[in-house]
């Protein structure tokens, strides 16, 4: 996500959740440490919108996200290994065009 994504977001974010709390209303938001989400302007633009910016540092992540680490991951490792067996079978011809 570049910057100019995250700005059109933050516009987005901002309007879904004030209609449904109100402007005055308390605001937090959580990310990870990526680059984009500390730049000085995505920052101002959080805090310009009435938002709490939170950063989990790296490598604490999966203390704060634990079903990303109990459902989440599993789910995604599963999926991924049944994919592949899926195209070592020649999966991929039974797609209409070939198109995955």
């Amino acid at each position: 996500m570049n910057s100019k994504f995250m700005n059109q977001y933050i516009d987005y974010l901002s309007d879904k959740i004030n209609k449904r709390t109100g402007a005055e209303a308390p605001k937090l938001i959580v990310y990870d440490s990526f680059q984009k989400h500390l730049e000085k302007l995505v920052k101002e633009k959080f805090c310009n919108y009435g938002f709490d910016l939170a950063i989990i540092l790296g490598g604490l992540i999966n203390l704060c996200q634990p079903l990303n680490v109990v459902i989440n991951k599993p789910f995604k490792v599963n999926l991924r290994k049944e994919w592949h067996l899926w195209m070592a079978a020649d999966g991929a011809k039974q797609m209409n065009k070939g198109n995955l």
